[in-house]
């Protein structure tokens, strides 16, 4: 069972309606579900995500803004909410603190990679959140929004990071593009195997690098190019210049499924397939700073922690029926 702030589990036995929703599917606008078979909750648009469905019932994962678990008992109305994203316990981790979860919404269209983010369907997208600043130390913390998205082909990661002072340096593939202020996602496409992992990591500038752990942190990578990444960036203010300050930079990411393709459980994705996955943050000259979406459980900055990788499940959205 999934518990998140502000979230519950609703479970329905007999509703018809219900039955048309498929495992992996984003629901807006329910208008009524039930919490066992007496209590009703009436949600005004709550939006749910379909976390487990059968024939004859159903589990769903609703994410309620202003909401309490008492409100899934007696009948309520909570406002509308564009996303689903709430926190859940990754198999093989070893602290008992939750990581986060998200679902990733498929693409209601195309995307055009010009580091705008100006597209609808990243207006429907959730932001996943602030970023914890898992080793903070001293300077002024600064903030990113990420989203992400899907289609058949890409997984899209979008995010607007504040720095007041951009560093990015490098161009090329391979380029220590860690010396720059950068940003960096690292995936298991299959959460049994969660020390199976990649990460891919690049600047504004759209250099990136590319790597693959087969066996964990502590054991050495494995060579791996990722094939056809496409990274677009955009940025208020100056680079390389920390005699003034910046506003923020943006990047659109495409990167092609089929680098993970023979790794996943089905070989391509479904809705209601599930990953682990962890955001990362951090470079620059000035302010240097280490943030990131799952909070690692190390002393010292280290991004290579999968067991604190959160779960991330790729949904469709659809209209209520």
């Amino acid at each position: 069972m999934v518990r998140g702030r502000k979230c519950c589990w609703l479970y329905n036995e007999k509703s018809v309606a219900f039955r048309r929703w498929p495992t992996g599917q984003v629901v807006r606008g329910a208008r009524r579900m039930f919490y066992g078979p007496r209590n009703s909750l009436i949600t005004a648009g709550c939006l749910l995500f379909v976390a487990a469905g059968w024939p004859n019932c159903i589990e769903a994962f609703g994410l309620l803004v202003g909401g309490t678990m008492a409100d899934c008992i007696q009948p309520g109305t909570v406002a509308p909410r564009s996303t689903v994203t709430g926190s859940v316990a990754v198999p093989g981790a070893k602290s008992k603190s939750r990581q986060p979860s998200y679902a990733i919404l498929r693409a209601s269209q195309p995307i055009t990679l010009d580091g705008r983010m100006d597209e609808a369907a990243w207006h429907e997208a959730a932001n996943m959140g602030p970023f914890h600043f898992t080793w903070w130390k001293s300077g002024k913390k600064k903030q990113t929004v990420a989203k992400l998205l899907w289609d058949d082909r890409y997984l899209y990661v979008g995010h607007i990071c504040q720095d007041e002072y951009i560093t990015a340096r490098y161009k090329n593939h391979d380029d220590p593009v860690a010396r720059d202020d950068c940003f960096e996602v690292m995936v298991a496409p299959d959460p049994d195997r969660p020390e199976f992992y990649f990460n891919i990591e690049w600047n504004v500038r759209g250099a990136y690098i590319d790597g693959h752990r087969a066996n964990g942190p502590k054991k050495p990578s494995v060579p791996w190019i990722a094939k056809g990444v496409r990274i677009v960036g955009s940025y208020k203010g100056t680079l390389n210049d920390d005699s003034d300050k910046d506003q923020s930079w943006t990047c659109e990411v495409a990167i092609p499924l089929a680098n993970f393709a023979k790794h996943m459980k089905r070989g391509s994705l479904k809705p209601g397939d599930q990953w682990n996955l962890n955001l990362n943050r951090h470079g620059g000259d000035t302010n240097m700073q280490y943030s990131q979406w799952s909070r690692a459980d190390t002393s010292k900055p280290s991004f290579h922690t999968p067991h604190r990788f959160g779960r991330v499940t790729f949904v469709n959205a659809a209209a209520s029926p």
